[in-house]
């Protein structure tokens, strides 16, 4: 079993990993219907999203630094764990104070997913490897989004409740496989030092980077903040967008998603096929005009009154952002120059990203209860300045 393990312990990475974004995304296609069902105000939505992402943001840069003391698999333990259970909470929330709270919890533990995943194939897979593993974990991670969204949906048109606590066996389950099957190939002396609680404030990081931020690299690090308050614009929104608008039944969302997962895989593969044919900087090439596209079809969903034409456009829309992903991710590794600056750039990614989720849940519960339309109007506005800051970090590498 020992030798099997070690063998395939990436192939195996990659399952586990499908099966925890699947549950993960479990319960997004059914909240809309959970805080209508308990007659909140629009804002709420956008609030909750963002006091998770708070705590998702802080605790980024703590798991980032304990991956440096632990186990990559105690830290996907922990946070798949913990995650499932504030999910519990979030589910028989009586009132507006608990659904925060829930959140805030929730945010701290999905933290360690984006870190341990990450993480782990920097510090498993083969120096030679890991682009293609970091690639086939992004599609892994579209494609077990879009199961989870349309698995998740189904059963919330049965009962939401039920969605929640199915969610909750599959994460304790999956957590304690990451930890007793994987972590046992894990070749590391784990320690815990108080430096590692002192030195994970976000803010701190995010200053202290001095040789990403002075530099050109601060154009590709501004382009992924802005884009990722863009694209949570775009997101939350539309979630609650074709429920509050349209009236859809949570399976609607479900499958909106799962048909994105199907776009995830073939775009990505055809994003790895010219990675191959042409070489090294595919990324910072396809980039700026993938990015152009989205802030593009943004505007023009803002526009849309019907229904199916809505959710068509959509469709393209989240299957260009799945490319867009692994093409950030890839491009950011790029400047790695050993396993701990990679925890450390992982670290600075997953904080910046964050930062974005705040701010664009909070954008989107103001602009969404202004006008629900100007959300997505607001989003394209934005991908087309983080289109502008990878134009410049192109022309800058240029020359």
């Amino acid at each position: 079993m020992n030798q099997f393990v070690s063998k395939h312990k990436m192939r195996i990475f990659i399952v586990f990993n499908l099966i925890l974004t699947i549950g993960m995304n479990l319960g997004h296609p059914v909240t809309p219907s959970l805080l209508k069902s308990l007659d909140l105000a629009p804002h709420v939505f956008g609030i909750s999203f963002a006091a998770m992402s708070a705590t998702n943001f802080f605790f980024a840069l703590i798991w980032s630094n304990l991956a440096n003391g632990l186990k990559k698999t105690r830290i996907l333990m922990i946070s798949s764990i913990g995650y499932g259970l504030a999910q519990i909470l979030f589910a028989f929330s009586p009132n507006e104070f608990t659904i925060y709270l829930a959140r805030l919890l929730a945010g701290a533990f999905a933290g360690g997913f984006q870190v341990g995943l990450m993480s782990y194939i920097i510090n498993e897979a083969k120096p030679e490897d890991q682009s293609r593993y970091i690639t086939m974990s992004s599609i892994i991670i579209s494609v077990g989004a879009a199961l989870g969204f349309f698995i998740g949906g189904k059963i919330g048109d049965v009962s939401v409740l039920l969605t929640f606590i199915v969610q909750m066996i599959l994460h304790v389950g999956m957590g304690l496989l990451f930890f007793y099957v994987l972590g046992r190939e894990e070749k590391i002396e784990e320690h815990f030092e108080k430096e590692m609680l002192r030195d994970s404030n976000p803010f701190k990081v995010l200053s202290s980077s001095s040789e990403y931020w002075l530099g050109f690299t601060k154009y590709l690090f501004l382009s992924i903040l802005v884009s990722s308050i863009a694209v949570t614009l775009y997101d939350q929104s539309f979630n609650y967008y074709i429920k509050d608008i349209f009236d859809f039944p949570p399976s609607v969302n479900g499958n909106v998603k799962a048909i994105v997962g199907v776009f995830a895989v073939l775009l990505n593969v055809l994003v790895i096929w010219r990675k191959r044919k042409k070489g090294s900087g595919t990324e910072a090439k396809l980039l700026p005009y993938l990015v152009l596209m989205m802030g593009a079809g943004a505007i023009y969903a803002s526009t849309i009154d019907e229904s199916n034409l809505f959710l068509q456009v959509s469709l393209a829309w989240f299957g260009l952002n799945t490319v867009m992903i692994p093409l950030q991710q890839n491009l950011v590794m790029t400047f790695k120059e050993d396993n701990e600056s990679g925890n450390r750039l992982t670290g600075l990614y997953n904080a910046l990203l964050m930062l974005g989720k705040i701010l664009g849940a909070l954008i989107t519960s103001y602009v969404y209860s202004l006008n629900p339309a100007s959300s997505f109007m607001v989003s394209g506005i934005l991908l087309l300045l983080s289109t502008l800051f990878v134009f410049v970090l192109n022309i800058k590498v240029k020359n």
